[in-house]
């Protein structure tokens, strides 16, 4: 049974520009659910230049799974901000409870990157 103990702002994919960037509309808030919320910097080899100089590089990544209420209308591709980390949804799994009904969403999440310069 889904039990909401938290809020997240959930911003909607609305268009994009002339130029080809996303716009978000106005955040909504809405009740969730933590499962995990999970941000690191992980070290990955840079392949083109790992068998001379063993170069490494930082990235952040984010393992991250939140429960919504089925009444939300939620699309992959949407930016979610809760405890000052902005995440953007990668995944929507419905779950239902044993009776058969959709009892909440559960949604994955990876880091949110801007997909402009500026």
């Amino acid at each position: 049974m889904f039990r909401p103990n938290t809020y997240c702002s959930v911003s909607k994919r609305d268009s994009f520009d002339r130029w080809g960037r996303e716009k978000y509309g106005d955040p909504k808030r809405v009740k969730c659910s933590v499962v995990r919320l999970k941000a690191s910097r992980e070290k990955s080899s840079v392949r083109a230049d790992s068998s001379a100089s063993r170069g490494r590089a930082k990235e952040i990544e984010s393992d991250s799974v939140l429960l919504l209420p089925p009444t939300f209308q939620i699309e992959i591709g949407d930016k979610v901000e809760i405890l000052g980390m902005a995440l953007e949804v990668e995944s929507i799994e419905p779950r239902l409870s044993i009776s058969g009904r959709h009892d909440h969403n559960e949604v994955g999440l990876c880091i949110w990157v801007s997909k402009f310069e500026g």
